[in-house]
């Protein structure tokens, strides 16, 4: 027995409740709260900032009623005692993520992703919550890198890791412990709990580290023409509206206990050199592509098989262009702040 009894009737699903988010500073964590915020829950936040931003976005976000911020380091034994009683979902979404810091600080990498889980899971032991838990598509990369034919990647492929001596593993085996610290942990005491795995989650406030906001900031800083590096390889992108209901359609589902879903948009994988085209044209700069070397170890596909979400009742619902028309104008608005 799980220990749940509160679920609304209405529509089979749940009625309004105390919510934790972890993580929630950063981007996912931030259009998540904002959502689950709207809907009338009453929300508790917890960040420590070290990737998640203080930005004047997230500061009006706690400053709402129905909201309580706490910046706390989750790896702290005993931190969760201070979110207080009566929360019944938990969002699990702190994690050190970033390719530099998996090779520049692999240590806190692991450290910080798998404390901040083993500790959140000691504090479930004995309370009536449901967790749900942020994976990723790395825990897989090194199965889709040593066998051909498993893309779109489904959920129950082995996860895979062909190189223990590199420390970009230090991300994908803290998810992947993680992940199976959750099923540990439920085979001894009643955690009820969801694990998602995010695939190329897009949109406004999603930092400056990943290829559409670099490309954005080139763009529109007129550093052109564009550079392009590689550009064939190609990526099945989801806007954070669809990630976010998708994320909160999955922990609300029943049929979604225990289970692994992947979240994404597999509809419109796309070359990465058409999506700088596409970013050209829709910024209106008159101007070519470069296409430059392809970094060492750049993966060549990825795309996830998301049959499984779709048969719970879920389809995305933002085509990229949508999506594309929702990000411009913040980064426009950002660099302009920022004088570029």
């Amino acid at each position: 027995s799980s220990g749940f009894h509160r679920r609304s009737t209405l529509h089979g699903g749940w009625g309004l409740m105390r919510i934790l988010i972890t993580g929630a500073a950063g981007f996912i964590g931030y259009h998540l709260a904002v959502a689950l915020n709207q809907s009338g829950h009453s929300l508790v936040l917890v960040d420590n900032l070290q990737r998640g931003r203080m930005d004047s976005e997230f500061k009006e976000l706690i400053n709402r009623p129905n909201v309580t911020y706490h910046e706390a380091d989750l790896t702290e034994s005993g931190v969760y005692e201070s979110v207080g009683d009566g929360v019944e979902q938990v969002y699990h979404l702190a994690a050190i993520n970033g390719t530099e810091n998996f090779y520049n600080i692999p240590d806190q990498v692991l450290r910080v992703n798998v404390l901040s889980t083993l500790n959140l899971l000691e504090w479930a032991r004995d309370r009536s919550v449901k967790i749900l838990f942020s994976s990723t598509s790395e825990t897989y990369a090194g199965t889709t890198r040593l066998m051909d034919g498993l893309i779109p990647t489904a959920e129950d492929v082995p996860l895979c890791i062909d190189d223990i001596q590199n420390v970009r593993w230090s991300y994908g085996a803290s998810k992947i412990l993680a992940e199976a610290a959750f099923y540990s942990y439920a085979r001894v005491c009643p955690i009820q709990f969801s694990i998602i795995r995010y695939h190329n989650i897009y949109g406004p406030r999603m930092g400056f580290e990943h290829v559409m906001p670099q490309f954005l900031e080139r763009i529109l800083t007129a550093q052109l023409p564009l550079e392009v590096f590689g550009g064939i390889e190609t990526r099945a992108f989801c806007h954070v509206r669809d990630a976010v209901a998708a994320t909160r359609f999955v922990m609300d589902s029943p049929k979604t206990d225990g289970e692994v879903v992947h979240i994404g948009n597999s509809r419109e994988e796309v070359a990465i050199r058409d999506l700088a085209t596409l970013m050209l044209e829709m910024c209106g700069a008159d101007t070519t592509l470069q296409i430059k070397e392809a970094p060492a170890g750049s993966v060549n596909r990825r795309c996830p098989d998301v049959s499984k979400l779709r048969e719970l009742g879920y389809e995305s619902q933002v085509s990229l262009r949508e999506g594309l028309e929702t990000m411009i104008p913040w980064y426009r608005e950002h660099f302009e702040r920022a004088g570029a």
